[in-house]
């Protein structure tokens, strides 16, 4: 749904919201499906088992038309490179982009619409909000390209995970499904046009699973597109129960998924979790394979690099930031943009034969992790192992404002135990260092971001990047 119109949309009747909810959703059917689709369709399939060259041939092509396009249409652009004493002859290859500068999220905000080509016209371009969990949301703009493109990769990924268009499914992804203030069922509303069931997440309660469980079997769902933790609750409720919700496809994105998470989801819905990773921004796109042994990075979508705290590229197995540069967005061209998530090439490719490059350890924005005296960074993947030995805990939140201490926001069903502190004391003890104090407070709640995303890890200490040795690793 349109950034614009999600407020006016959360005010009306909820019988209006269900006509807006069908329109919108044959209105993006038609946009995002036809000739240009059927298509990019038909070359990611080739692509992604195509020689590596060809691919970076691809990739080459592409950049060099938005080079060209950026510095004769778009001023920004116009004046970095001017600045530089550069032409878009002197970035014709990948290794190139190293001329120009990392563009973080605060040089968006300060170009505001210099960012914008001038051979579009702002009614042929969507405008869209990022999400705000680590800061002041930005205003990033689409092209109908880059919408196709994106859905075209989405579209892999089902296919990947056996999930074809037409199944019924569900999803629970942050969209404003219902007003926050509702307190009455339903939770959740149908789009026809792709046999969708569109869950809130803003309503988890534990008076309100049994009614969203009940809706996902009598709707027939096979599949689940969900945030990890939304997913991992609706899996907790039916663990309590002892139940079983068997479905075809399950697929996360929007958060990391930790290690307890994709266990109990998998157990629960008797399904392989297929993981992926994208971006408002529309610049990244990844996602995982039969094998579930890291992502393959989405490489006809965009360049991916990355990069230390000064813009420099790091060697594979590395951690750095994800600085990427969009292929298919030439109404708002982001070039070398890092948004803050953590990844790292990989050396080497995927059992499953596809050609596509492998990024390990992703999905991390750099509040996400925890700094220890010593400047080791500790992923929130790491953390949740101590969870797993603490029986009844729904949620958990660690937050650090310095390396010496940390403090533990858990809520569990029934009250924690001296020894349940111990447990996690002593983990922590081990895997921070005894230095570090540990504060642990149980709480009612840990509230979701306005977009129901959650993050499990809140760190305002800063981190370095480019040694290895300092990457902690599950």
């Amino acid at each position: 749904m349109a950034y614009t119109s999600r407020r006016f949309y959360r005010g009306l009747p909820a019988a209006v919201q269900k006509v807006l909810v069908a329109w919108h959703g044959r209105r993006i059917r038609q946009e995002r499906f036809g000739p240009e689709y059927d298509q990019l369709a038909r070359f990611l399939k080739e692509s992604e088992r195509s020689d590596p060259g060809k691919l970076r041939e691809y990739q080459e092509e592409r950049l060099g038309r938005l080079i060209r396009h950026a510095y004769e249409t778009v001023p920004y652009y116009r004046e970095v490179m001017d600045e530089r004493r550069l032409k878009p002859a002197d970035i014709k290859h990948i290794e190139d982009l190293t001329k120009l500068p990392v563009l973080h999220k605060e040089d968006v905000r300060r170009a505001g619409t210099r960012l914008l080509s001038s051979a579009m016209p702002k009614r042929a371009l969507k405008r869209v909000g990022t999400s705000a969990t680590s800061g002041t949301p930005l205003s990033i703009w689409w092209d109908r390209e880059v919408s196709v493109m994106n859905h075209a990769c989405y579209m892999r990924l089902r296919s990947w995970a056996g999930f074809p268009f037409g199944a019924p499914y569900a999803t629970m992804q942050g969209r404003p499904v219902v007003p926050t203030r509702q307190t009455r069922p339903p939770f959740w509303r149908h789009n026809p046009s792709w046999n969708q069931l569109l869950l809130s997440t803003l309503h988890l309660t534990d008076e309100n699973l049994g009614l969203y469980v009940a809706e996902i079997r009598r709707f027939g769902t096979v599949a689940l597109e969900a945030f990890p933790t939304c997913a991992y609750v609706l899996a907790r409720y039916l663990e309590t129960r002892g139940e079983y919700l068997p479905l075809s496809a399950v697929t996360s994105t929007g958060e990391q998924l930790l290690p307890h998470e994709r266990q109990l989801i998998e157990e629960r819905f008797q399904v392989r979790i297929f993981d992926a990773y994208s971006q408002a921004e529309r610049i990244v796109f990844s996602s995982e394979c039969e094998e579930h042994d890291g992502h393959h990075l989405y490489a006809e979508y965009g360049v991916t690099e990355i990069v230390d705290e000064d813009g420099h590229p790091v060697p594979a197995g590395t951690p750095g930031l994800l600085a990427g540069t969009s292929l298919h967005n030439f109404g708002m061209p982001l070039i070398r943009y890092a948004c803050g998530d953590v990844g790292a090439l990989r050396d080497g490719g995927c059992a499953c034969g596809r050609t596509l490059p492998m990024l390990d350890g992703l999905t991390s924005r750099v509040g996400d992790f925890i700094v220890t005296p010593d400047g080791r960074m500790v992923p929130a993947i790491m953390v949740s192992w101590s969870m797993k030995e603490v029986p009844g805990v729904k949620l958990w939140r660690i937050i650090q404002e310095r390396r010496e201490a940390i403090r533990m926001l858990v809520v569990r069903d029934r009250p924690l135990e001296e020894r349940d502190e111990k447990v996690i004391r002593v983990y922590f003890a081990r895997r921070l260092g005894p230095e570090v104090d540990v504060q642990i407070e149980q709480v009612p709640d840990i509230p979701r971001s306005s977009t129901g995303k959650f993050r499990h890890v809140v760190s305002s200490v800063p981190l370095v990047w480019g040694d290895a040795n300092r990457w902690e690793r599950s």
